[in-house]
């Protein structure tokens, strides 16, 4: 998908029509408007979001004032009054228009709900342009309304990408890409059909009300599961807020003088405790297994000796091992023939002698067991005493670990109170935050460790229910048949379970690879991204042992999302390309993105400039002009092919405002103050 030009009528800022060409060349993939902050910058990235799917940006203002304002006053009431954005684009080697109007009744001031109608046409070369039914589901199948926010991007919100919040919607980016959001309705839905069919079963015989009891039980437990799902949800989105704002206060700890030194010193100390805090977690669980799996060897003091006697007096009393086999014996009867040659027939005295022997003769597997029995008796002494050595040397280790902790507290207790200390009051207020961040978190890590451990507790109680309602007497062929379909239906859903994670694991290393990539080649400081198994998008220094997190930055955040939103490009060209879904119309994505530049600083401009062009096939930017110069207008000019600026009029008189700006050598009106009118007028940059 690529975008041709936008044409605008009477749409915000815009008034009357007007109209912008994208570049599409391969070489200069990139198209630039310069605006001033307000100026119409924002208005056009939403333009092209509710041309496409009308909708807007979260922080835009004024949502329901989409006529142009110096339109809607001169018009008289009663009269309706139109806004309209036409979107033209190609793709897959055909030219769509997409074109969203909406009309409304002027009924005084303020702007009331209207009339929308949303149009698509199509163009496949024969110059000949029919109108396409399903036009909304059309678009979404080209680029998905759900991935759109992704590529329609404000800059100066695009480091959200790089916090916890936005997991979810990276997880959701991902079932997109996949084109799985069928299996995940239908994973969704599942439950419910259980609990339908669960409730087709009917007590019978004697078990009259046993069947409906138990499925009470089964629903209560199911809505309290649900409910501590939807709490340890939100737990976990609220730790992930604590942490960042906790990241976000160390930061800027580090950048004040009289408090660098002491967070350094901090840092250092912060990360001997992870280190110990990550071996004391593993001495404990290490403690655990030993004590499930070889703890009753402790109370065995005193059996090997006992088995050892027992199995000495049954071999001086020749019960074990046997003198004779019994298959030996069972032999010569059969054969009725006695190995000296005897005839052994029956009702003789020889014979009833040999079977007499059949009492004594000793089974194979008995004497099998028994030598057994007695082989590891002689080490089961040495494996109690190895038990023993082992979990005495854990809680030596858990003991030193937690001492160690609790010095380690110490340390930070008292960097937390030279902090709060400091005469400077801002680094004070800094540190007092931080400490009820702390706080908060831990509170909500012992909440969150409560509802898990109910969660399991629930999963253990609906296990019981459901192995008691298999039990329950069913003789009925109708209660036969509903349990066989309960059946079906749960491994269906255990299937499709299976499925969705495999799926889903699979992308999210196949991104992380992208990422890291596309970040390395992008980023200056060593640092290394990374999508978590939770879906979460962290940047960490060192490695292995030594690995933690990095102080990420403004810049270092925002380079973080950009090298996530290029490696989902990437992803949907590869997913597209190899016809792993059922999203077959979606390929290649264009990149819109409002205040590119933001508050980053010159290096980090320069760095943003060389990525922006190799991000997708076709890259929009909207900035402030004093945001792109210098480095940036060095970087990025090789891979211009489209220039527009914004220029914003305005009624009231200002006398400190950028009137003018040069671009390619060329000066074009800025800020036009006082102006005739409010609103924003783009004007083409000559090449």
């Amino acid at each position: 998908m690529k975008l041709l030009d936008i044409k605008l009528e009477n749409f915000r800022a815009y008034g009357g029509v007007q109209k912008a060409d994208f570049s599409t060349s391969v070489g200069k993939n990139v198209s630039t408007f310069y605006g001033t902050n307000g100026g119409g910058k924002t208005t056009l990235l939403n333009a092209c979001l509710w041309a496409l799917y009308g909708k807007l940006t979260e922080d835009l203002e004024d949502k329901e004032s989409l006529i142009n304002s110096e339109a809607w006053i001169v018009a008289p009431d009663g009269e309706d009054i139109s806004t309209s954005v036409v979107v033209r684009f190609e793709h897959d080697g055909k030219t769509y228009r997409a074109s969203r109007r909406l009309t409304v009744r002027k009924r005084g001031n303020a702007q009331t709900p209207g009339r929308e109608n949303f149009d698509l046409n199509v163009e496949d070369g024969s110059g000949v342009w029919r109108k396409v039914q399903n036009a909304s589901s059309t678009i979404d199948k080209i680029l998905p309304s759900q991935l759109s926010g992704f590529f329609f991007i404000n800059g100066e919100r695009i480091e959200y990408l790089a916090k916890q919040e936005a997991y979810s919607e990276i997880q959701s980016a991902i079932k997109t890409v996949l084109g799985i959001e069928p299996l995940v309705r239908a994973k969704r839905h599942l439950p419910s059909a259980v609990k339908k069919m669960r409730h087709k079963l009917k007590s019978e015989g004697g078990a009259i009300g046993a069947i409906e009891k138990v499925n009470a039980e089964i629903d209560r437990y199911e809505t309290e599961r649900e409910e501590e799902r939807d709490t340890q949800a939100f737990l976990k989105s609220e730790i992930g807020h604590l942490k960042d704002e906790i990241v976000s206060v160390e930061t800027r700890l580090r950048t004040l003088e009289g408090a660098a030194a002491i967070q350094k010193d901090r840092d250092r100390v912060k990360k001997l405790k992870e280190s110990v805090d990550d071996r004391l977690e593993e001495d404990l669980r290490t403690r655990n297994d030993l004590v499930r799996q070889r703890g009753y060897l402790a109370f065995l003091p005193e059996m090997s000796d006992q088995i050892q006697v027992a199995c000495e007096a049954l071999r001086k009393r020749g019960d074990l091992p046997a003198p004779l086999k019994r298959t030996f014996v069972k032999d010569l009867l059969e054969e009725a023939q006695c190995i000296c040659g005897t005839h052994l027939p029956e009702g003789s005295p020889e014979r009833a002698r040999i079977e007499q022997w059949l009492d004594r003769a000793g089974l194979a597997e008995v004497e099998a067991a028994w030598a057994r029995l007695q082989g590891s008796m002689g080490g089961l002494e040495e494996q109690r005493k190895s038990a023993i050595v082992d979990l005495e040397s854990l809680d030596s280790r858990i003991a030193q670990s937690r001492k160690d902790v609790r010095e380690l507290n110490a340390e930070l207790d008292e960097f937390r109170a030279k902090l709060k200390n400091v005469p400077d009051e801002d680094i004070a207020k800094l540190e007092a935050s931080l400490e009820e961040t702390g706080r908060l978190v831990e509170e909500k890590n012992r909440r969150l460790g409560a509802v898990q451990a109910r969660i399991k507790e629930l999963d253990n109680l609906l296990r019981q229910k459901a192995e008691e309602l298999d039990t329950l007497q069913m003789k009925d062929l109708t209660n036969q048949l509903v349990q066989k379909r309960i059946r079906i239906l749960q491994e269906a859903e255990q299937a499709l379970q299976r499925t969705l994670d495999l799926l889903s694991e699979q992308t999210r290393r196949s991104l992380d690879s992208r990422i890291r990539r596309v970040f390395e080649e992008a980023a200056f400081k060593d640092y290394v991204p990374e999508l978590t198994s939770d879906f979460v998008l962290e940047l960490w220094v060192g490695s292995g042992d030594e690995r933690r997190r990095a102080p990420k930055s403004t810049g270092e955040n925002m380079l973080l999302a950009l090298a996530f939103v290029a490696a989902l490009a990437e992803e949907c060209r590869h997913v597209a390309q190899n016809d792993v879904h059922a999203m077959s119309d979606m390929s290649d994505f264009p990149v819109v993105m409002d205040a590119a530049f933001g508050n980053l600083d010159v290096d980090y401009r320069r760095r943003v400039a060389t990525f922006l062009p190799e991000m997708a096939s076709q890259v929009i930017v909207l900035t402030h002009k004093a945001q792109s110069e210098g480095a940036v207008e060095e970087y990025l000019a090789p891979r211009v092919g489209q220039e527009y600026v914004i220029t914003a009029h305005s009624r009231k008189s200002a006398s400190d405002v950028t009137d003018s700006i040069s671009v390619n050598g060329r000066g074009y009106p800025y800020q036009v103050v006082p102006s005739s009118f409010d609103g924003a007028v783009l004007t083409e940059v000559e090449k």
